[in-house]
Order: C-alpha cells, then structure tokens, then sequence
C-alpha cells in the first residue's frame, strides 16, 4: 500500500476542516457495495474515508485480484485507508491532476459531490477516467427531504454535524438534479435508487408505487455509465 500527498493550493480551505463527529470517516457503505459490478477490477474510490468500504469490497470478493485507487482530503483518515487501499492519494478530487484516462472499471463517489464546490466540471473528469464500458456509483443527499421542507416552512435552513444538512455540504439536490447533473456532464444514468432508513418511509413508499419516494429518500444511490458507452447500444 502506498500514500501520495499532493500539494494543495494555499487558498483552498478544504471543506471537511470542520471537526467532524465520530464515526464520520468510518462507514463501510454495503449499500455502495452492492452496486459494484462483480466484473469490476480496477476501482476508483473518491473520498474514501479510512477504508471501510474498500475493506467491505475486498471482503465480498476475496478471490478478486482488486485494483483500488482513493483520494481523500483528510490526512489523517488516508493513513487508517492504506491498510485497505493500494494507493491512498491525499488531496482534493477538484485540484489534483490524475493520469488514468479510461483506465478504471468502477469510479464511487461516496457522499463527496454536495462538498464540492464544482461537481459538474468534477463530473466531466469522472467521465474521462472510467473505461468505456465501465461504471460510475455515487451516493447523494436528497434536499427534497420531508424534514427540510418541514423546517423551510417554519423558516428554518439549520445545519447539523451530519446528515442531509452536514455543514459542510455546498451543494444541494434532487432526484431531478442529480440526473441532470450526471446525464449534462458525460455520463448516461441507469439507475436512480431512494435510500429509505425507517420501516414507515418503506411502508409509504409501497403503498404509494414510490411516488412519495421524493419526500421520504434521505439519500438516492445513482449508477452511471460512460455516454460513449451508453451511445454504442443505440
């Protein structure tokens, strides 16, 4: 395992400089997981925290000779990830320059594009870094929550350690945004999954054939492929 700091331009404050609650750095994600293709060999985990999810990865397919590349602005967080991680770049996605053109066959993006202050020129990049046939997974915060639009109504935009309104989010979003911020940027969306945390938002979405969905999902897990990919099947 290897660590590559990258320098960082002084101006830049990197938006998890905020102390951050315990337990932030460390959640293995089976939920991301989940979605990897079993093909994948060659994986690109943006913010990947201390490793979890590359060790839960790892763990799922222990005969796969796995390739994981992570980046990731905490220092601190990088030198737990190398345990799991082959190399651990320690920077920001949107200022360090990256040579793997086409090279990888997953790229994820676990809560990390709502922290970036330009997700779609970040976007356009994944799009140049995952092979033509390969897949980009990504997990966003939906804004559409009830419990936002509950607070807005009473005037409140309060932000907490973590969550939806995570104070170090810069970026909001919807079902409706987050596909056009996928399908804008050179990546064709196939799937767009609600991430639905209590057995009553589960209960609703059913009985409403997910119409609710938009108001219950604290999170949607979006799966993307290359365009260049997507345009060959037509």
């Amino acid at each position: 395992m290897s660590l590559v700091s990258l320098p960082t331009p002084a101006n830049l404050s990197s938006t998890y400089a905020s102390p951050k609650p315990p337990g932030y750095f460390s959640c293995s994600r089976p939920e991301l997981v989940a979605l990897v293709p079993p093909e994948a060999v060659r994986i690109l985990d943006i913010g990947c925290a201390a490793g979890q999810l590359a060790g839960a990865l790892r763990a799922s397919r222990p005969s796969a000779k796995l390739e994981i590349v992570g980046i990731e602005v905490s220092a601190t967080a990088a030198e737990e990830a190398m345990a799991t991680v082959d190399t651990v770049i320690v920077g920001n996605i949107e200022d360090i320059s990256l040579d793997f053109e086409k090279y990888f066959d997953c790229i994820i993006l676990g809560d990390v594009l709502e922290h970036m202050v330009d997700p779609w020129m970040t976007l356009r990049r994944i799009a140049t870094l995952v092979s033509n046939s390969g897949t980009v997974i990504a997990s966003i915060p939906n804004v559409q929550h009830w419990r936002v639009i509950f607070d807005l109504m009473r005037g409140r935009w309060d932000y907490r350690e973590f969550g939806i309104m995570d104070i170090t989010h810069l970026r909001f979003f919807t079902k409706r945004t987050i596909h056009r911020l996928f399908t804008t940027n050179g990546l064709a969306v196939t799937q767009i999954i609600p991430l639905l945390t209590t057995s009553k938002a589960k209960i609703v979405h059913r009985t409403t054939a997910g119409i609710a969905s938009a108001f219950l999902a604290h999170q949607y897990l979006v799966v993307a492929k290359s365009a260049v990919s997507d345009k060959s099947l037509t």
